[in-house]
This record gives structure tokens, C-alpha cells and sequence, in this order.
């Protein structure tokens, strides 16, 4: 009785939470991707029950299953909005409400899916008859546990064989040795864990230009508003412009943070900024300092007694700041680079296997007037650093191990892969992976783009 008064407790201030970051949550999941902001997953109760476990969506909303029901690192599954919720853990929220209907625990074996649930061993099968916990023993040792799996394997495989086996001990030892003092323990170590994981090792070294460009747009920011106002009012201030200057500087940062993110500035690797990105800095400018000037005015600012122009000489400004050090960037990096990344591996619907200058060259040849029937989705790459970036406008969806996903994901019809792509291991398991997956597989050439399976069946002028 303690425990369930305990439970409903804990749910209650969970889903207080919960609604509070609704708005913006429920806001950036509409804008990332069509589908509801919540998600409903299958789950095994106590006793085998099934229920229903709620999620903020992190998926795109399919009609039909795609995929295994374990998610991967890199899962191209998972959109934008999606990684920072699991990142963060914030998906997991609304799991409090589940807390309230009794489903779960606070304390317990993190619950688990049916299709899983029927391949645990008989001697496991003793923790079905607990009630499964939002903070579990394994929630600790696997805070990440998506980038344990290695590129490639079959998800649920590699789950079953080599990371279930050993979660089930954990759970059984803690369900056998469970004490208060013990618990206490466990959430504050859950709730630790939570927080520093958030950010890894390896997720700082794989986005570390990304955090750079961060930084850098944030002294944008303050620098282009601070010599816009000594632009418009020299360098005597008075004290009111001075207070007005402080409260400022810190918003400007702050909405326009946001809006440069939903843009995809960060989306963007700098040795490919290309004509297309500077069009989306552009716009991500324009709308942020649009967005401040809202703020600014129903926050009390006069806009018009401090000066219209401050306004229109900080967008200008901050525009000129941040497209000119990304192309500065990019010539800084084709000027120290050793030697050109040549790895290349991707109205019909197609990827293109090489997010690379190759596989640039085939983008701009199939978009442009030379052949503009196919409608290009993305580029597919090996190199995990350059996954979810946006190089010559394009998104990098994941490698070839991801073709099944998605094929059923986005209809794919074709996948181009250039000269420098083609060797001959690589190419027959390229082969392999299309003709399971009905794909064409075209190879572009200097001139022209032909069917690598069935040659003569069509071939395409190029450049």
C-alpha cells in the first residue's frame, strides 16, 4: 500500500512536469515530422500482462512496421527532435502517467517489449512476476545503451545474443537483494547518470565542429548586437541604452539559438557549405531577429525610441558574421586538408551512396536540367560523423546497412553510387543489399549514369 501511495505520488509531480514542457515539446515534435506527439508501445506487465507504455514520439509516423523494436545508434528511424529527446531522456516522461494507472513502479525491471519478452530463457521468466520500474538497475549501466550495438549487425540479434543475456542477471540479483537503502542508492544514481550522460565522450569528439560552430554563432550574436549599437549610437552610452544592452544580449542568444537549430545550422559540415546553406543562414537570420524583435515588444522594449536601425544593422550584421567564418571555415579546411576524402559507396525516388565531392557532382547533375525526374532524398556514407549532416542541402540518412529501413521508409526506387565507390567488395554488397530490396543500383559516370545490374537498359547523358 505504501508503495502504490508512493507511486501515485511520484506520478502526480511527474505529470505536473510533464504538462509544463508540454507546449514546446508537442511544438517541436509537429514541426519536426507528421504524426502524434505521443507514442504507444507494447509492453509486458506483471503476470504477462500487456499494456500500453507511453513515450513522447522520436519516430517518423509509419503506416506499416519498419525495423526491428530495438533502436540502434543511428537509426534512421529517429528524427530530429527525436535525438534530443532520447539524448536527453525526456521521452521517457510521460511514463509517469503510467505510474498513476498502477502499469509500473517506480523501482523495478525496465519493462519490456513482446516480441523480446517471448525469447527470454526459463530461468528469467521470474521477472515477469514483478511489476516493471520507470528506474531500473540496467537504466544505470546502459544510459546509452543504443551505441553499444556495432554498424551493421542485426539489431534484435545483437540485443538477444550479447546485451539481454547479461541485463537479465542484473535484474535477478537486484530483484533477489532488494533493500530501501539499496533503492535510495538507485535513484540517485538513475538520476545521475541521467544528467551526465546526456552529453558522452564520444558524442562531444563525433559533433565537436558542430559545437565549435555553436559557439561561434553565440559570440555572432553578442558581437554583431554590440557594434550595432555603437554603429547607431557611438560609444557613449547612456544608461538606459546600457540597461537595455545587458537585457539584450542574453535574449538574442536565447532565441536565436532555437531558430538557427530548427534551420539546420548545425546539420551542416563545414568542408560542404555550399550556395544552399548560405540561403539557409540567410533565412535562419532573418527569422531570428524577427522572433527578437517580437520578444523585444511585448517584453517592453520600444523599438522605435531605441532605434529601428540597430535592429536592421544587427540582422545585417550577424548575417555577414555567420555565413563569412563558415566560408572562411571551409577555405581553412581545403587549404590544411592532407588529401580529399575520395570514399564513395549511394520525378523516381533515390539516394546517393557517397556524401562526398563525387557524390556532390551526382546531386547537382540528377537536380539540375540535365536530368531532373528523379527526385534525390538523401545521401547514404560510412563515415558516422557525417550522419544526420546536411552537405549541398542534402541530409546523410545513414550507410548501407540502413537500405531496408529506408526503402520502406522514404519509397526508394534507386540508389547512385559514383566511380570512386566501386570496389568490388563494397559494390557486391551493395548489389547484394538492392536486390533484396528490389533497388536499382545505377553507377554514376564522368557521362553518363547507367544500371549496374542491367546495363543496357538505359543509360543517361551526364556531364
Amino acid at each position: 500500500m505504501l508503495t502504490r501511495m508512493f507511486d501515485i505520488l511520484i506520478g502526480i509531480i511527474g505529470c505536473v512536469i510533464m504538462v509544463l514542457m508540454l507546449p514546446v515539446i508537442a511544438l517541436l515534435i509537429k514541426i519536426d515530422s507528421k504524426g502524434p506527439v505521443f507514442y504507444r508501445c507494447d509492453r509486458i506487465g506483471k503476470g504477462g500482462r500487456h499494456f500500453k507504455m507511453y513515450k513522447f514520439r522520436t519516430m517518423f509516423e509509419v503506416t506499416c512496421p519498419v525495423g526491428h523494436s530495438v533502436s540502434p545508434q543511428g537509426d534512421p528511424r529517429v528524427t530530429e527532435t527525436g535525438r534530443w529527446l532520447r539524448r536527453t531522456k525526456l521521452n521517457e516522461f510521460p511514463q509517469f502517467f503510467n505510474l498513476l494507472r498502477g502499469d509500473m513502479t517506480l523501482l523495478g525491471p525496465r519493462p519490456e517489449a513482446p516480441d523480446l519478452a517471448t525469447d527470454y530463457p526459463p530461468d528469467a521468466q521470474e521477472i515477469f512476476s514483478y511489476k516493471p520500474g520507470l528506474i531500473g538497475p540496467n537504466q544505470i549501466r546502459g544510459r546509452n545503451e543504443e551505441e553499444w550495438y556495432p554498424p551493421g549487425v542485426n539489431s534484435r540479434e545483437y540485443y538477444l545474443k550479447h546485451i539481454l543475456p547479461v541485463k537479465l542477471v542484473i535484474d535477478l540479483e537486484y530483484l533477489q537483494q532488494k533493500t530501501f537503502w539499496g533503492d535510495v542508492k538507485l535513484i540517485w544514481l538513475a538520476l545521475w547518470a541521467t544528467v551526465v550522460g546526456t552529453v558522452s565522450r564520444s558524442h562531444l569528439t563525433d559533433n565537436l565542429t558542430q559545437i565549435l560552430m555553436l559557439f561561434g554563432d553565440i559570440l555572432c550574436c553578442l558581437a554583431a548586437l554590440l557594434l550595432a549599437h555603437v554603429l547607431r549610437f557611438g560609444f557613449t552610452f547612456t544608461a538606459g541604452q546600457i540597461d537595455i544592452l545587458i537585457w539584450l544580449l542574453p535574449v538574442a542568444v536565447l532565441v536565436r539559438l532555437p531558430v538557427f537549430y530548427y534551420f539546420g545550422f548545425y546539420q551542416t559540415l563545414v568542408r560542404h557549405f555550399s550556395m544552399s546553406d548560405v540561403r539557409m543562414v540567410f533565412y535562419g537570420a532573418l527569422a531570428g531577429s524577427a522572433i527578437l524583435i517580437v520578444v523585444s515588444y511585448f517584453s517592453g522594449l520600444d523599438i522605435q525610441t531605441y532605434g529601428r536601425s540597430v535592429c536592421l544593422l544587427d540582422w545585417a550584421l550577424l548575417t555577414a558574421m555567420l555565413i563569412g567564418y563558415r566560408a572562411f571555415a571551409k577555405i581553412l579546411f581545403n587549404h590544411f586538408r592532407a588529401k580529399p576524402d575520395t570514399t564513395s559507396a549511394s520525378k523516381r525516388r533515390a539516394l546517393i551512396f557517397g556524401a562526398n565531392e563525387e557524390g556532390i557532382l551526382c546531386h547537382r547533375f540528377l537536380k539540375d536540367q540535365y536530368n531532373p525526374r528523379y527526385e534525390v532524398l538523401g545521401f547514404i556514407d560510412p563515415d558516422p560523423q557525417k550522419r544526420n549532416r546536411r552537405i549541398d542541402g542534402l541530409k546523410v540518412l545513414g550507410d548501407h546497412h540502413h537500405l531496408e529501413i529506408l526503402a520502406k521508409l522514404y519509397r526508394v526506387q534507386d540508389v547512385f553510387i559514383t566511380n570512386g565507390g566501386c570496389q568490388s567488395g563494397l559494390l557486391n554488397r551493395l548489389q547484394k543489399y538492392c536486390e533484396q530490396q528490389s533497388l536499382n543500383l545505377k553507377c554514376f559516370l564522368p557521362h553518363s549514369v547507367v544500371d549496374i545490374d542491367r546495363p543496357n537498359r538505359e543509360a543517361t547523358p551526364g556531364l
